[in-house]
């Protein structure tokens, strides 16, 4: 006779901002509700931050020597949730977090 395993499900979260410290509260906020709701949580991992340059001729056509460098850099963290409850989902959508994050929730 075999026997089944109950497979719980778990959360990966992963937050995104171009702004460390909007990142940071987020996180923050995150796991203080997660924590609240009795959730098993793996403290928020810093992913590699990522870092993307453009360079613009500062002139139309002419001056192709003058030009401009900017650089756009994109922070991450993630959350993993080992162990949850029914509380927890609900808690999570109603959690407001800031216009510059994006969170992107996974269940596994």
């Amino acid at each position: 006779m075999s026997t089944i395993k109950e497979v719980k499900p778990k959360l990966r979260i992963k937050l995104k901002s171009y702004d460390v410290k909007m990142l940071e509260s987020s996180v923050g906020k995150v796991v203080g509700l997660l924590l609240k709701s009795w959730a098993e949580v793996k403290w928020p991992i810093p992913l590699p931050k990522k870092r993307k340059l453009y360079t613009v001729l500062r002139s139309n056509f002419k001056f192709k020597d003058s030009r401009e460098q900017f650089e756009r850099m994109t922070y991450s963290r993630m959350i993993d949730v080992t162990e949850m409850w029914p509380k927890t989902m609900e808690s999570l959508q109603n959690l407001s977090i800031p216009v510059g994050v994006l969170v992107d929730i996974k269940v596994f």
